[in-house]
């Protein structure tokens, strides 16, 4: 017996470590998880001379869980349940594994099973957890809401010029004291509901929709107080690995140096509505099409095509039409738990004036990381050159540069509450001086998500 069992534990931990479905470790430092990983090489080297010890089983069992084989701890699990078939302990922990893994109709099967052995009333609540939660799981759709309330300081609440001179042909004129940037502050209230809707697809594709409704309302310019709403679908389809490879000929593989895993498909639209001082000014509708998926190195990259249709109520010369495209990258840093991105964007605007339309050049780059006390960081760097196509009347050339910088801190204050805070300095510059800006943005909000 106790050689069928060691032959058979073999066997199922050979094909775990083959056919592992793991997830990430628990342990983040590099050099602890190398060390719990010897360990459990150590433990597995005792297992051949005693197979059948509990005691052993379980040490490699949770020493896998720690380093994120769990397809080897429910191997090691599933085989003991064959040597004593009744261990209520060893139902627990996999049903526990396979809801970690996703895999719910066996982790339920595990769970209502350990009910028949009589447990204690902490184990027999901790079971219900999990079964309730495998019932939000498994419901074909979900959905959170979140409302945001907060304050915010700006260093440019009237929208002012920043120059001293507007240039008209060959005359300069002041700018008014009254017309340059005064600082405000504002009062910020959002509220957004979101569903993930899923298909029951083999490759698990979904449907989001999303809503919200936001306001910023100022002490002293209220003429810039400010309403928005956005409605947005998105359909995600999951694809096959490799999905543009062609295999007839080695030599002619599209994209196949790009080697994509986890492949998805997104097309989305998104509807915006902008109303200033309870008047509408703007309209716009968004088509998206995304192409995203994980690279051999790890990297996740993004392909975007998008066209963006802008109605300006009073400036309908203004009114006009976006095509852009979009590739970006981001990485991952395991040592310091972050994350660094680049993104590259190109567009182009149509308009119903020639001088409104121009072409953008512009990159993204972003870096996000744990913070100090639970708080975690994230930060983005943007840049925008946009050169118009013709002339404007009076004013001659226009090209704008933009830079933004966004510096975000967010953190779990309960269950239900968070904290964000933000800081945002952004720098408009061109050739026509009443369009050069600049703003600093200083906000905090709380955030509040149990609502049922």
């Amino acid at each position: 017996m106790k050689k069928i069992f060691l032959v058979s534990l073999i066997s199922c931990l050979l094909t775990a470590n083959v056919l592992a479905q793991n997830v990430a470790p628990s342990i983040t430092d590099p050099e602890a998880l190398a060390k719990v990983q010897q360990q459990r090489d150590e433990v597995f080297k005792k297992m051949f001379a005693d197979p059948t010890n509990l005691t052993l089983l379980f040490e490699y069992a949770n020493l896998s869980i720690l380093v994120g084989d769990l397809e080897a701890a429910i191997g090691v699990f599933e085989q003991m349940l064959i040597y004593d078939n009744e261990l209520p302990r060893i139902r627990l922990e996999l049903g526990v594994l396979y809801f970690r893994l996703g895999a719910y109709a066996l982790a339920n099967t595990y769970l209502k099973s350990v009910k028949e052995f009589n447990p204690p009333p902490e184990v027999v609540n901790r079971v219900d957890q999990f079964l309730a939660a495998i019932e939000d799981a498994e419901e074909p759709i979900k959905f959170q809401q979140i409302i945001a309330m907060g304050m915010k300081h700006t260093t440019n609440g009237n929208s002012g010029i920043n120059a001293d001179f507007i240039e008209i042909g060959d005359f300069l004129l002041e700018v008014d004291p009254e017309a340059r940037r005064t600082s405000d502050q504002s009062r910020m209230l959002n509220y957004s509901i979101s569903f993930d809707q899923d298909l029951n697809h083999p490759r698990g594709d979904n449907v989001q929709y999303y809503f919200s409704y936001g306001t910023d309302t100022f002490d002293t310019f209220s003429q810039f107080n400010v309403q928005s709403n956005v409605i947005s679908v998105r359909r995600n389809f999951n694809l096959d690995d490799n999905v543009f490879k062609v295999n007839e000929h080695s030599c002619c593989d599209l994209l196949g140096f790009f080697n994509i895993k986890d492949p998805v498909f997104s097309p989305s639209i998104n509807l915006v509505r902008v109303v200033l001082n309870r008047q509408e000014i703007l309209r716009s509708g968004r088509i998206s099409l995304d192409y995203s998926g994980i690279l051999e190195n790890g990297s996740a990259i993004l392909l975007s095509y998008y066209r963006d249709e802008k109605a300006f109520r009073s400036l309908t010369a203004k009114s006009g039409r976006i095509n852009g495209f979009a590739f970006g990258q981001t990485f991952s840093i395991p040592s310091r738990q972050a994350t660094v991105g680049y993104k590259a964007i190109l567009e182009n605007y149509r308009a119903n004036i020639r001088y409104e339309n121009y072409e953008n050049y512009g990159f993204e780059l972003t870096y996000g990381e744990p913070f100090w006390w639970g708080w975690q960081s994230s930060y983005k760097y943007s840049y925008n050159d946009k050169g118009h196509d013709s002339d404007f009347p009076l004013f001659g050339h226009r090209s704008d540069r933009l830079e933004t910088l966004r510096m975000n801190f967010t953190k779990s204050l309960s269950l239900c509450w968070s904290a964000n805070l933000s800081a945002t300095m952004s720098d408009s510059r061109s050739t026509i001086n009443i369009y050069k800006r600049r703003s600093n943005n200083y906000s905090a909000t709380f955030n509040y998500m149990c609502f049922k």
